[in-house]
């Protein structure tokens, strides 16, 4: 049984990961830390699980892990930033991942997709973001962000085996997912000022980590799909996509792919 002090030993944060609560099996990370958050506990609080019975990622889609190999993590923010500024949360974190990643694999060949996605080469998913608004009792604002990574699981199900991956396959041995949780906390600490300071920054690094732009995808809002040619993200973290009749399409949230396009 992990302790909360197997996350914090080290951690050198101020208000990431001050507070943790650690659970060897749970439903959902993110259900214990919205209600955590509701019930008022503070911004950084994190809620760590080693295993899930009800992980979710985005569209109510299942989120599958197995016990004690991965990261399964959820973080409250308490932002005051402007709404329309609060879909570069999850940009933030996914380019904190990503560096603490770089981190330890220098030459991992891992990239971001828009809109909360971490994929190794060839496009393989390692690493899903799912944020969630919600209200403390006192009506402020919270974004709870839970995060599932893959670290050091090499078997997967079969209706996921195309698509998933983990960091041991590229790194061929066991990683501390610790001390990569550690790093991951630190460098969101690091990177939360620019929400308030430089949300450019935030922007810009996302970018250069990405590898979407000028690839056709297929974007699938609930009944209605949009196809083109991804362009960039704007300022608010809108995907920008050009359709066949060379229209820029801004897209607030969806499910990407990539696919063949005629834009002709």
């Amino acid at each position: 049984m992990i302790k909360s002090t197997d996350i914090t030993q080290g951690l050198k944060t101020k208000i990431f990961g001050k507070k943790v609560f650690v659970f060897d099996t749970i439903d959902s990370t993110n259900s214990c830390a919205r209600l955590l958050a509701e019930c008022g506990n503070v911004e950084g609080t994190v809620v760590y699980a080693e295993g899930q019975t009800g992980g979710r990622g985005r569209l109510n889609r299942t989120w599958i892990s197995e016990k004690g190999k991965n990261l399964l993590f959820s973080v409250i923010f308490a932002p005051t930033i402007k709404e329309r500024k609060y879909y570069l949360v999850p940009l933030l974190i996914s380019t904190s991942i990503v560096r603490a990643i770089k981190m330890i694999l220098p030459v991992c060949p891992v990239t971001v997709k828009w809109p909360n996605d971490i994929l190794l080469d060839p496009g393989k998913k390692i690493c899903g973001i799912l944020t969630e608004l919600t209200y403390s009792i006192e009506g402020e604002v919270r974004i709870v962000a839970g995060v599932g990574l893959n670290v050091n699981q090499t078997d997967f199900p079969p209706k996921i085996s195309a698509v998933a991956s983990s960091l041991r396959t590229v790194a061929e041995r066991p990683l501390d997912r610790f001390a990569l949780l550690r790093d991951i906390l630190t460098n969101i600490e690091t990177s939360y000022d620019a929400l308030y300071t430089n949300p450019e920054s935030i922007i810009s690094t996302w970018r250069s980590n990405c590898s979407m732009f000028d690839k056709p995808l297929r974007v699938q809002q609930g009944d209605s799909i949009q196809e083109g040619i991804c362009k960039d993200i704007d300022s608010e973290g809108a995907l920008l996509i050009e359709d066949k009749k060379g229209t820029i399409v801004r897209i607030i949230a969806g499910d990407v792919t990539s696919v063949a396009v005629n834009t002709q």
